[in-house]
């Protein structure tokens, strides 16, 4: 007695083993099927749906990842029905991306400020939102939008497909700066309750901004001046 059943595959009669998952079957004879979610080491888990083929009988398109093949069982994984499906799927996706990853850019930068964030709040026109969200991790983002080297920009994943051109990050950092400093509601951070901890700084603006964080500051001075 054998594991094997015969499915159709693209409209090719294809050998498989009983309670594999179209997807396996599939990649094993060279048809890529997108995933997104998709993981060997783990249990389906059919959340993305960017890998979703049509069978033969069925109303609905099914995620490939999660979906055992069956005797006789007709597959399409290549037509105009499944592509719609796909983009569809991904375009629900990306459409509130933009915190999901740690983005290239927001690793260059040396304070680590969420790019992706303010960025979203920028183009909302939630200028107070955006500053605030930089001031977590920079106190000075209208001096920064100035004098920064803009290491974000060179990291910028746009630079491969705008000709070198990558979004102007430290424009709109110092855009939404001005604009937050000219507005009657300027954002001004709160100064949290103190932690009653004491840390040792050398010098630099640490010694104001840090209190804000609750903490009492201590500089250390090698010479008195």
């Amino acid at each position: 007695m054998t594991d094997k059943i015969n499915i159709i595959l693209n409209g090719t009669i294809t050998t498989a083993h009983k309670g594999e998952y179209i997807l396996e079957v599939a990649k094993r004879h060279g048809i890529e099927i997108p995933t997104l979610c998709h993981d060997p080491r783990l249990e389906p888990f059919s959340s993305c749906y960017v890998c979703v083929v049509e069978i033969e009988g069925q109303r609905s398109l099914q995620p490939s990842c999660s979906t055992r093949v069956a005797e006789g069982m007709k597959i399409n994984t290549d037509n105009d029905r499944v592509f719609k499906a796909r983009k569809t799927a991904l375009d629900l996706i990306m459409s509130n991306h933009y915190a999901d990853c740690v983005a290239p850019c927001r690793e260059r930068c040396p304070a680590g400020v969420d790019v992706q964030g303010y960025i979203s709040l920028i183009e909302k026109g939630l200028y107070s939102e955006a500053v605030k969200l930089i001031k977590q991790t920079n106190p000075l983002p209208a001096i920064c939008g100035r004098v920064c080297v803009r290491p974000c920009e060179v990291a910028c994943r746009r630079n491969l497909l705008d000709e070198g051109t990558g979004v102007g990050i430290d424009y709109m950092k110092r855009f939404a700066s001005d604009m937050d400093l000219n507005s009657p509601n300027r954002f001004v951070p709160e100064v949290a309750p103190s932690t009653g901890k004491k840390i040792a700084i050398p010098a630099s603006i640490s010694p104001k901004f840090k209190p804000g964080k609750g903490l009492k500051d201590a500089v250390n001075a090698k010479k008195k001046k």
